[in-house]
């Protein structure tokens, strides 16, 4: 019984891993190109209890009552890494947007930041608990210092019956953000999240 069991799980790790040794995919994704280069957020087939792994997408009923008020929201998370390189330097990115009666597909919902402040650095700027109060695009590369974007999201598919943890969609998201030289930094990108 014990060798049946061993070579099941050796066969399960065996099976999940690509020729490259690299842990099998189960599709969902976000892709996103940054001035032109790709970064990927891809979740793995298999994952330990816990574990984090690829985007999230959450949506969030309206509540009152013994643990205060929500807005009803979808929130979109990911941690992104230059395509084909587990290991580079990444940066995250959290799409937040208040909706009423749900989210409406093929929408394009226009978010831009809170009374134009694009900067917020931790320690200089003072509290980030007032963000959630309108929608925004936030990224960050090392959880100093926030850059709030300007863009749209658009759902082409949504299904949150399947609750908070389990909430699927699929779309494109475009913004911009202030960068060290001056200029702009763009974002093109698609997610599938099933």
């Amino acid at each position: 019984m014990r060798s049946i069991l061993c070579l099941t799980i050796i066969s399960i790790l065996f099976f999940s891993c690509d020729k490259n040794g690299e842990p099998l995919k189960n599709g969902n994704k976000l892709e996103i190109q940054k001035d032109g280069i790709r970064y990927v957020d891809e979740q793995s087939l298999i994952l330990p209890p816990g574990a984090y792994d690829g985007p999230q997408l959450v949506y969030t009923p309206p509540t009152t009552g013994l643990f205060g008020d929500h807005k009803e929201n979808v929130t979109l998370s990911s941690s992104l890494k230059l395509e084909g390189q587990k290991n580079s330097k990444s940066f995250t990115i959290i799409v937040y947007l208040p909706v009423t009666g749900g989210v409406l597909l093929n929408k394009k919902y226009e978010i831009a930041p809170e009374n134009g402040k694009e900067i917020f650095q931790k320690g200089i700027d003072g509290d980030q608990s007032k963000i959630w109060d309108s929608s925004f695009i936030q990224y960050t590369e090392n959880h100093n210092t926030y850059y709030f974007g300007t863009g749209h999201i658009v759902f082409t598919y949504f299904d949150n019956s399947g609750g908070l943890s389990n909430t699927k969609g699929e779309g494109t998201i475009v913004f911009s953000i202030p960068n060290e030289s001056g200029g702009r930094s763009t974002f093109n990108g698609s997610f599938r999240i099933r």
